[in-house]
């Protein structure tokens, strides 16, 4: 398959609009059940257990979301982002393009890794839920290969850093927790406690390698 075969711009229409449909319906759906939910009893969650991974799991989302808005923010400026990018001059338009995508998907990993906890607080079936969210994230999956494949060697290379070193870091972590879980040092933890953990390692060491190859 070709990149461009990966561009939402090269989808057939009703593609495009099944696409968006489910992503924003999802959306809208998990936060609306949530509100309604919650608005007549003031906030009403006392009776829902919000675990630590939780809050690590949202930090690392917001986070993620944050970081895409500043990149598009960085995108309306083509001097810069060719800065960014150790461009000789500015931009191109295809450059800034990519730029944007790459933003896009970014936010969106942050909304995905929110929506287990949105669900859970809204009281969605977990049929429902588990189907929706595997939906999207078989889009993310698309949208991901599309950056992959249209990324330069810089990116690439990053990209590679990145899982290396969080594979390394989450195997050292995982292996002490579950050492000392199996003494009876440390209380058991869950997937999700696992995947909140592995999400923050992997935030911050892409951060560590953008930052080091002057991608941040």
């Amino acid at each position: 398959m070709k990149p461009s075969s990966l561009s939402p711009s090269a989808w057939p229409r009703w593609v495009r609009a099944l696409a968006f449909g489910a992503v924003f319906g999802v959306i809208g759906y998990g936060l609306g059940a949530w509100l309604a939910k919650v608005a007549p009893g003031g906030f009403g969650l006392a009776d829902k257990a919000i675990r630590w991974s939780d809050g690590l799991a949202l930090l690392v989302g917001f986070a993620l979301v944050a970081g895409s808005l500043w990149a598009l923010y960085v995108s309306l400026d083509a001097k810069r982002l060719g800065r960014m990018y150790g461009l000789e001059g500015d931009a191109s338009r295809e450059e800034t393009r990519l730029a944007r995508f790459q933003a896009a998907v970014l936010g969106f990993s942050g909304v995905i890794l929110t929506l287990p906890i949105v669900f859970s607080l809204a009281g969605v079936s977990p049929v429902l839920g588990v189907a929706a969210i595997g939906l999207l994230l078989v889009l993310h999956t698309v949208m991901n290969v599309r950056v992959y494949r249209q990324a330069d060697e810089l990116l690439r290379r990053a990209v590679m850093e990145t899982a290396a070193v969080t594979f390394f870091a989450g195997q050292l972590v995982l292996f002490m927790w579950a050492a000392a879980e199996r003494l009876g040092g440390v209380p058991p933890i869950t997937a999700w406690d696992i995947y909140a953990v592995l999400m923050a390692l992997y935030l911050a060491a892409s951060l560590w390698i953008g930052v080091r190859r002057g991608l941040a």
